[in-house]
């Protein structure tokens, strides 16, 4: 087809963006507005138009995927180019670029090219010549320093350090020292020296940077705003007085910051060239007029962007709707529950919904809310909450204490986390056991197993067989709620600290968290509960897991979902807290709030059709803190802040939407009411979950205990758990419904 056939399919910014005759032109692409097609026509015209060389332009992609899309959409229009189009990432050209100019600095042509599994086979091999093992915190730690240091175009013989800003900060560049001198060995790269090794080609040889800045007249970049300063220096390196930049992204979008991509490069490039023109592609042909205006009103809360509005030609469509729950547990349930409606009446494929989240933690709840609906899903871009190694290892010392006999569960925490015990003393210790038919467990707590086996490994794990057999008899007493014991257990062993080492360790930590909180809803809603029967419950849960193939929902974080789309759109956990994050609102400022909210502006114009927003009310264990409405909520136009709760409803509803034939209000539920639909579905009002006397408790209130006699109640945890500190046993944690507790009446 000839270009001039179709520019037809344009709009009016579309054409003039792909038109723009200015040396350095922004397009600020909004969410949806067809920044790929404005891209592929821009080339297009480029050749077919003003009859530039092929050979004569660079299109930078930010995935191999999007490139060769977008290289077989202009090879369709301008077949003539197929052979001589440059459309790579930064890391693709840079290879290229190396291929040809890398012996300027004594490597070879022929280097290799080592892609993240090597990279960490290669510091996993210098952590056990160190005495670590595979699998210690040290390797992970290791990775992201040097990753770290690598964006920050660092070197080993450019780090000195005099005080640690970390523990392990020395080992770390030691081992940075002897990666660098293994892959030097082997002509090897990795993934940033091909970033930092062209840049210092292009800096370091003027004859070669004007090579080729006489080779490239026009560059191109997609997802501008992502944008590193490692890129953006080679792109800056690669540009002569004469070349063209044409860059396409949206400062509202820029969500990548923690990995290194610098907003400020989009939004300052008028200061840094004098003569940018700026064009706005701000009509959407994703989502509705009505997700848009929740979208452009949140987002206009940020300082730090281009001013735009999204507008679309679409139908104005369903209101956003919003809910908000009793609890966490009530949240989920509902979301369960509306899948199941919209994909059972409404004839939505369960390929058409996703949740989304702002951190992984959230997951549990949700998925046992749709396995106990029988909906399939798929966790896009990350693992099951049972999967996950945090949640493994702590379920291991839950089911030790349950069962002494589960080599599994003891070989899985032996050194999780590390306490020296080399592989040599373990298999040792698992050969003595069998030989005398014996768990590894009962093993170690024999006398003739310090004979047998390294003294040292045994007293270690008698130390911690002692802790675990002390919080076995504990819970048996059955005189404190045994979510407190657990987990004074897990940190008593130091199962904390050991996370917090890890790069990854504040979100880790959020799912242990996550996992103890889900202790305290069961305990809650079963408050006779033993933990055998948890520990069962869990185990039915997990073992349900992949149960259903075929068609599912999407659960995914808002960063994986960045570039995708779907008809249906749950924004789950908008709490102040963990939606904007907690460490966002203590730790990041201004500029992180700005990031957060950029986050959600993401999440909501993910939607097409239909966008949910979801909270919940009740305490988090997470955050510590009792949970309230995410600003963003009110920032977008949506907030519920002054309807009248109704307690005989889980949930409020902001409107009652007339353009969906099944839309329905919980306003006016009756107690036992059903809710009737011509032609369409009877539906329940929402189960409530038991209530325990949580309520009948206040701070201040006397506690009178069958064992620990008076004490005074210092603070409700949620949940129906309280914490009271008494006379002569101190302070205790409680459920508030015990049969041994009682409120003395004033």
């Amino acid at each position: 087809m000839q270009y001039s056939e179709l520019v037809k399919s344009l709009n009016e910014r579309q054409l003039e963006a792909v038109e723009s005759s200015s040396q350095y032109t922004r397009v600020i692409a909004g969410a949806g507005s067809g920044k790929t097609r404005v891209l592929t026509y821009r080339i297009s015209y480029l050749i077919s138009e003003l009859n530039v060389r092929p050979w004569k332009i660079l299109a930078i992609t930010f995935t191999n995927k999007v490139a060769n899309e977008m290289k077989n959409r202009v090879i369709s229009i301008v077949p003539e180019a197929e052979k001589d189009l440059t459309i790579k990432t930064f890391h693709s050209f840079a290879a290229y670029f190396l291929r040809q100019e890398i012996h300027k600095i004594n490597y070879p042509s022929n280097f290799t090219i080592l892609d993240e599994e090597d990279q960490l086979k290669i510091i996993k091999d210098i952590a056990v010549d160190h005495g670590y093992r595979k699998g210690d915190p040290i390797v992970k730690k290791t990775v992201n320093y040097i990753g770290n240091q690598k964006l920050h175009e660092k070197y080993p013989g450019d780090i000195t350090i005099t005080h640690e800003r970390f523990e392990d900060e020395k080992v770390c560049l030691e081992f940075y020292e002897e990666y660098e001198a293994k892959k030097d060995r082997q002509y090897a790269l990795d993934f940033d020296d091909l970033l930092l090794r062209t840049n210092q080609i292009l800096e370091s040889f003027p004859m070669i940077r004007a090579k080729w800045q006489d080779r490239i007249d026009h560059i191109l970049i997609d997802e501008f705003q992502d944008t590193n300063d490692t890129e953006d220096k080679m792109i800056r390196l690669l540009l002569k007085p004469t070349s063209t930049l044409y860059v396409v992204g949206d400062p509202d979008q820029t969500i990548y910051t923690w990995r290194g991509a610098n907003q400020g490069i989009i939004l300052d490039l008028d200061k840094r060239f004098g003569n940018v023109r700026t064009i706005i592609l701000d009509r959407n042909y994703r989502s509705t007029q009505n997700i848009l205006d929740s979208a452009n009103k949140l987002i206009s809360h940020n300082k730090m962007r281009v001013p735009k509005d999204l507008y679309t030609q679409n139908l104005k469509g369903h209101e956003v709707v919003v809910r908000c729950a009793d609890s966490s547990l009530g949240e989920a349930e509902y979301v369960a529950r509306e899948i199941k409606l919209l994909h059972e009446t409404q004839h939505y494929k369960l390929s058409d919904i996703a949740i989304l989240y702002r951190s992984n933690y959230v997951t549990l709840e949700f998925e046992k809310a749709l396995m106990a609906k029988r909906i399939p899903y798929v966790i896009y871009g990350g693992m099951k909450f049972y999967q996950r190694a945090e949640i493994k290892d702590v379920l291991a010392y839950f089911r030790l204490i349950n069962n002494i006999k589960d080599d599994i569960s003891f070989e899985r925490i032996i050194n999780t986390p590390r306490r020296g015990i080399g592989d040599v003393a373990i298999t040792k210790i698992k050969q003595c056991a069998l030989e005398h038919n014996e768990s590894m467990y009962e093993y170690v707590c024999e006398d003739y197993a310090s004979d047998e086996c390294p003294t040292k490994a045994i007293v270690t794990l008698r130390n911690l067989i002692q802790r675990i057999n002390h919080t076995r008899d504990e819970i048996n007493k059955d005189e404190e709620t045994f979510s407190k014991l657990l987990e004074d257990m897990i940190s008593d062993i130091g199962y904390y600290d050991y996370l917090k080492v890890d790069e990854d360790g504040e979100e880790r930590l959020e799912n242990v968290k996550s996992l103890f909180e889900d202790l305290r809803h069961y305990l809650k809603s079963n408050p006779d509960a033993t933990f055998d029967e948890y520990l069962q419950n869990v185990a039915l849960v997990s073992a349900q897991d992949d149960m259903v193939e075929g068609e599912k929902v999407t659960l995914m974080t808002v960063h994986t979902a960045k570039g995708l789309e779907y008809p249906i759109v749950f924004v789950v956990k908008l709490n102040q807290g963990v939606f904007p994050s907690n460490r966002a609102m203590t730790e990041g400022g201004y500029s992180a709030i700005e990031e957060e909210r950029r986050l959600a502006y993401v999440a909501f114009t993910r939607a097409k059709e239909r966008l949910y927003l979801t909270y919940s009310h009740g305490f988090s264990y997470v955050v510590k803190s009792e949970l309230s409405e995410s600003m963003f909520i009110a920032e977008s136009g949506n907030s519920l802040a002054g309807r009248p709760t109704d307690r005989r409803s889980s949930f409020y509803n902001r409107n009652n939407n007339q353009q969906s034939k099944y839309r329905y209000s919980f306003d006016d539920v009756r107690d036992n009411d059903t809710i009737d639909f011509d032609d369409g579905p009877s539906i329940e009002p929402f189960s409530q979950e038991p209530q325990s006397n949580e309520e009948e408790w206040k701070v201040g209130d006397i506690a009178i205990h069958q064992k620990f006699g008076r004490g005074v109640v210092t603070s409700l945890e949620g949940d129906g758990i309280i914490v009271v500190n008494f006379a002569t046993e101190g302070e205790k944690t409680l459920l508030g419904s015990h049969k041994m507790l009682s409120k003395e009446k004033k």
